[in-house]
């Protein structure tokens, strides 16, 4: 048996195969901190909604906490701001730990493997922060049972999208606290290159433009400065701003919609960055000269939702211009499980090969 673990900042997924049967698992990665009282917490049981309690207050967790922090006036807050673990944050480590072990079922046998990857490019980050953030969700792995194998994001969607092209190409993803791409032959990676700017610092950038207070991509100091109701306050804002740009429609022709065109300014930054280090490591490796060529280019995460998009990708691509020929980019829209697919495909792979390993 082979499992699957998507750990992004805003969400969770679990894909695991039983048999032929596989099995999906899907939860916000947010928290909301209730006022603790008998009356709070009866309507709670009576809406038959599980809750922690903890100094703070009354706990509401991932889906829960998504649906009804609001009919409390409670503000809901990210288990993973900027894609990485809050330090000094005790409470929300244990919220994580407890989320995955809700997400991630238990091993059904010794030695299942469980591919997953971690937010915001941090697979493909080798500073000591980063390092830090694997071993934790690593050990949450292996608690479940499992021996876990880490995979980019950006090499699963690579896994999923491109078997036609026996999984030779190149994968982008655009997601909310940092964007990857990575070159692939026959599945095993060449190249890549990783930026830190995603879809929450395009909102945070959008917040200081319209007037909305900013609780920045890393909030631990944020944390510990200002009152609670300031940061729930500039929470409240950047969500807002966050809605108000997934709600967009079409490419702003007109001037006088600064949001819209701010948007599409910001996207053209973030889609440019991570290009243009990608096509500097594409134009230091030899072997990505000698793959065949046109390579196609598959791309995934929550920003490629953003109305204009592919327009903006096309014309980042030309001024970039790639040291390698490739085809048309494909957004892949209508899955949001293709990163836990292509997961599970590492694992399977991972698992296949083993026996042979051994016999060696």
């Amino acid at each position: 048996m082979t499992a699957a673990l998507d750990l992004g900042s805003s969400a969770i997924r679990s894909l695991r195969r039983e048999g032929d049967v596989l099995l999906s698992r899907t939860s916000r990665c947010v928290y909301a901190v209730l006022p603790d009282s008998p009356a709070h917490q009866r309507l709670l049981e009576q809406c038959g909604l599980q809750f922690t309690t903890c100094e703070e207050g009354i706990v509401l967790l991932g889906d829960g906490a998504h649906e009804h922090a609001e009919l409390f006036k409670s503000p809901c807050q990210p288990l993973m701001a900027g894609g990485r673990l809050p330090k000094g944050n005790p409470l929300v480590r244990q919220l994580i730990s407890a989320l995955v072990e809700v997400i991630l079922p238990i091993a059904g046998s010794r030695n299942e493997i469980c591919s997953l990857t971690l937010p915001g490019g941090a697979a493909l980050d080798s500073s000591r922060d980063a390092r830090a953030d694997l071993e934790f969700y690593i050990r949450l792995v292996r608690l479940q049972g499992y021996e876990p194998k880490l995979v980019p994001a950006s090499q699963a969607l690579i896994l999923a999208e491109l078997v036609q092209s026996a999984f030779t190409g190149i994968g982008i993803v655009f997601g909310a606290s940092g964007c990857e791409a990575i070159l692939a032959h026959r599945g095993n990676p060449i190249c890549h290159a990783a930026s830190d700017h995603g879809g929450e610092w395009i909102d945070s950038q959008l917040a200081k433009t319209f007037g909305a207070p900013s609780i920045g991509a890393a909030s631990d100091s944020d944390a510990e400065s200002g009152s609670a109701i300031d940061r729930a306050f500039a929470r409240e804002s950047q969500l807002a701003i966050r809605r108000q740009r997934e709600q967009l429609t079409g490419r702003s022709n007109d001037s006088r919609d600064r949001f819209a065109s701010q948007v599409e300014s910001l996207l053209q930054d973030t889609i440019y960055e991570l290009c243009d280090a990608f096509s500097a490591e594409l134009i230091r490796s030899r072997r990505a000269k000698e793959l065949p060529s046109p390579l196609p280019i598959v791309c995934g995460g929550g920003l490629i939702q953003t109305s204009g998009f592919g327009t903006i990708l096309d014309s980042v691509l030309q001024e970039v211009n790639l040291p390698i020929q490739t085809l048309t980019p494909r957004l892949v829209t209508g899955s949001s499980r293709s990163i836990a697919r292509g997961l599970l495909i590492s694992a399977e792979l991972e698992a296949t090969s083993r026996p042979a390993q051994h016999a060696a």
